[in-house]
């Protein structure tokens, strides 16, 4: 599933972030590294070992090998969840400064593995940057049906109702092509060195995709369940983010409900 990246990709190495053996060639002649693998496997077994092993342990020493084959830049994407217990001395309002207190195996290991970055920054001379976002949203043109929203999308076709009942929570979402402008900027940008920029946009229940699909589509409104509930506690400041990363993070509910528009098209 390359086809609509292949235009932008010169060389392809395939391998396991945790498999040493392929790191000499991935890292060849490279400028810069973007770290952007998980391993869900070990997660979603509660597999504590492998997870350390692979997750942990194979992010940081993949870091080093960059560092030790003359890499100069090194922009790690980690998550919003090296954030859980949030202080009320924010006052709602997360900047950068928050101490990491994650809750999960996954912000953990996010969490653990941006102080290996800051050390490989300090020591080692690296231009170093971490990329927290959140919910990442927007149409996946090689597989629909990852796409956030598409099962809500299906339901509502089949005529069923959308309720928080059977499509959960919510959440903070950013859009990918704010993910993919945030990583080029950390790259270009000097000032950019020795930071981490929260990248969350908006907040909205999973039900707010339906209720954007179901106006589109021209579809009853008691078909789903509206969102009205609370606001989110907390949110992210923005000021870093758009004064020195240089991106905005203002698509807000519109790009929530321009995305559905697009997943229907490409839907039909």
């Amino acid at each position: 599933m390359r086809e609509h990246i292949a235009p932008h990709v010169r060389t392809y190495v395939e391998g396991d972030q945790a498999d040493a053996s392929v790191w000499p060639e991935l890292l060849r002649g490279a400028d810069a590294l973007v770290h952007n693998a998980v391993d869900w496997a070990p997660l979603r077994a509660k597999d504590l070992e492998s997870h350390l092993r692979s997750n942990l342990v194979g992010a940081i020493s993949l870091l080093h090998a960059a560092a030790d084959a003359g890499v100069k830049r090194v922009v790690f994407v980690s998550s919003v969840a090296v954030h859980h217990a949030i202080s009320d001395r924010w006052e709602g309002v997360i900047d950068e400064d928050h101490p990491l207190r994650p809750s999960g195996l996954y912000g953990a290991a996010k969490a653990a593995t941006e102080a290996f970055l800051w050390d490989l920054m300090h020591r080692r001379g690296v231009h170093c940057v971490a990329l927290r976002p959140a919910a990442v949203y927007g149409v996946e043109p090689m597989n629909l049906e990852r796409t956030h929203g598409y099962e809500q999308l299906m339901a509502l076709k089949r005529g069923e109702r959308v309720t928080k009942d059977n499509f959960g929570g919510g959440g903070k979402w950013v859009h990918v092509d704010d993910v993919a402008l945030a990583i080029l900027r950390a790259l270009e940008r000097d000032a950019t060195n020795g930071h981490a920029f929260h990248l969350a946009d908006c907040y909205a229940k999973r039900t707010r995709f339906a209720e954007h699909a179901a106006q589109i589509m021209g579809l009853d409104a008691s078909l789903v369940e509206p969102d009205d509930g609370p606001p989110a506690k907390n949110m992210f400041s923005k000021r870093l983010e758009n004064e020195t990363l240089g991106v905005a993070l203002q698509r807000g509910d519109e790009g929530l409900r321009v995305h559905m528009r697009e997943l229907i098209e490409r839907v039909g």
